[in-house]
């Protein structure tokens, strides 16, 4: 069962060198908005791309071009082609011209893209999300978020996948044909294996330890949190700098006695806007003498 969740003080970034009071309790915020997911994926995606983490595309172990970029100047060329290519909005012509900064010679793609009359499409995210090399130059699979305008009103469209040609030469890469449009690289409702419970004993300490953890963490008690490593100050990365921690949710337990992680849920307000989220701190713990709970790292996202 969850247990009740805590509020905080408004914490300040932690200060490693001293202990700091706690500010005034803030308030808890509204409930996390739908458009966090979407943060959150777009987020994970552009991390995958720039990590190499996006499956890889059929084709992909063949040997690379000479000509192909390692840079990722290609992916941005894509990118920003995609998102005039997608962008349709009643004059042709100021279109046709935005594509011709892109194409290579003799590409002509100003009637692929047709919509509705009185309708106009736009393009709110775009990311490239993998490329393959192939032979003179490179493909590249970008993904955008569409919206729609007819009446005045705004629809979602939704996300679609499209892999971009480019031919590579001296000076760069040009689009060398109309994008193919490609499955998303997203699998959705993925099941992720979890680490195994410990006994119901142990993930009781375990989320106790780990939940004041955070809070000493949030609320720069250093003196805390040496006492919950058993004596030694534990590895720790506060929030990001301006973001505060306004309460603390449930804690999540898994692993062995001897390598125990927690992940606990807390809202944090950002330096600026309205809105609070939801986001996980990460607690690796062990179990000491006498079968104690001993934090050894809080990570919240941020600095060191």
């Amino acid at each position: 069962m969850n247990e009740p969740t805590v509020p905080l003080a408004d914490a300040r970034p932690l200060d490693l060198g001293r202990t700091e009071a706690p500010l005034p309790a803030g308030s808890l915020g509204a409930a996390a908005l739908r458009t966090l997911a979407r943060v959150l994926l777009w987020s994970l995606i552009a991390l995958g791309a720039l990590r190499g983490l996006a499956p890889p595309l059929p084709g992909a172990g063949r040997a690379p071009s000479a000509t192909v970029e390692s840079d990722g100047r290609a992916a941005a060329v894509a990118a920003a082609f995609l998102r005039e290519y997608l962008t349709v909005d009643g004059d042709p012509a100021a279109r046709a011209g935005r594509l011709s900064r892109f194409t290579a010679a003799g590409v002509d793609l100003e009637r692929s893209v047709s919509l509705p009359a009185g309708s106009s499409q736009y393009v709110d995210q775009v990311v490239a999300a993998g490329a393959r090399p192939v032979d003179g130059g490179v493909e590249v699979t970008v993904l955008a978020h569409l919206l729609q305008l007819r009446s005045g009103a705004y629809r979602d469209a939704g996300t679609l996948a499209f892999v971009v040609p480019l031919a590579a030469g001296r000076g760069g890469s040009a689009v060398s044909g109309a994008p193919q449009a490609t499955a998303l690289p997203v699998a959705a409702g993925l099941r992720v294996g979890r680490p195994p419970v410990p006994t119901p004993e142990l993930a009781r300490a375990a989320r106790r330890t780990a939940r004041a953890a955070v809070a000493a963490l949030l609320d720069g008690d250093v003196a805390a949190l040496a006492r919950l490593g058993g004596g030694a100050r534990p590895g720790l990365r506060s929030l990001p700098p301006g973001w505060r921690g306004v309460r603390i949710g449930s804690a999540e337990v898994g692993g062995s006695p001897a390598a125990l992680t927690a992940r606990v849920s807390v809202r944090v307000r950002p330096p600026a806007g309205d809105a609070s989220y939801l986001v996980p701190v990460r607690v690796r713990l062990q179990t000491g003498p006498g079968g104690r709970v001993l934090v050894r790292d809080v990570d919240a996202g941020g600095a060191t």
